[in-house]
């Protein structure tokens, strides 16, 4: 049966989602600084936008640590201070929200239970929030097309949807029953590749990929007591945009 579902402690959620600010504006702070650093040293800062695809445990269609993500959509700004040609320290923030698949969600819980005969669910996606700082390389493939990559190391935040489920029971009341959302956070990584044209001396196009993967563990109060969930969380961003060249 499904049962109500709540965060375990409203507390912690507040000091999380302090944090949580604390460290976007880091952040942004970071690439500001950066930039403000000596003029006559390349340095960037570029905006980003495109699709974040779910891999792996997180893509997964099963109630044993899958999150049934779906593709979902990424956007970043990103800036870094170049101290030789060839290498520079930067900040990245982006947003990352990944749909649920409630038809598979819905198939997999009618054949846990075999008192349901169906289910409807309404459900929130995942969000997910990163906070990077690190290395970037930047190396000319021609005159217009250089190629780029990072390694990055910072805040990673991701939070549950809330879900509403409306279950069809065979001989059994139909209550409506809830999970609400829940928050973690911690220490992770990044590593992007990407391809720069030099549309002017100011502005390039930029195509680049990143990769995410950690786990995060998400705290639950049931009936029976409590519950804490660790989820696989791992995508990648394939995002087209630009960035000003300062």
């Amino acid at each position: 049966m499904f049962k109500h579902l709540s965060i375990i402690n409203r507390n912690q959620m507040a000091q999380i989602s302090s944090k949580l600010v604390r460290f976007f504006f880091t952040g942004i702070l970071l690439i500001v600084f950066l930039l403000g650093q000596a003029q006559d040293k390349p340095s960037f800062l570029g905006f980003r936008a495109g699709v974040s695809i779910p891999i792996g445990g997180y893509a997964a269609k099963n109630l044993d640590g899958g999150s049934f993500t779906q593709v979902g959509f990424n956007v970043t700004v990103e800036g870094a201070w170049f101290f030789k040609p060839k290498f520079g320290v930067g900040g990245s923030v982006g947003l990352n929200m990944h749909p649920v698949d409630v038809a598979s969600l819905g198939r997999v819980r009618v054949d846990e239970n075999h008192f349901l005969n169906s289910v409807v669910i309404r459900s929130e996606p995942y969000t997910i929030i990163t906070a990077m700082g690190g290395i970037f390389v930047q190396l000319p493939l021609n005159t217009v097309f250089s190629f780029s990559a990072k390694l990055l190391g910072g805040m990673l935040y991701g939070k549950t949807p809330y879900q509403l489920y409306k279950p069809d029971y065979f001989l059994l009341p139909d209550n409506w029953a809830e999970i609400t959302s829940a928050q973690d956070w911690k220490f992770s990584w990044q590593t992007g590749v990407g391809l720069r044209y030099h549309l002017s001396p100011c502005i390039d196009l930029i195509f680049d990929t990143d990769l995410f993967y950690d786990q995060l563990s998400f705290n639950f109060n049931t009936a029976s007591g409590l519950r804490t969930d660790t989820k696989t969380i791992a995508f990648i961003n394939t995002t087209v945009g630009f960035r000003i060249n300062l």
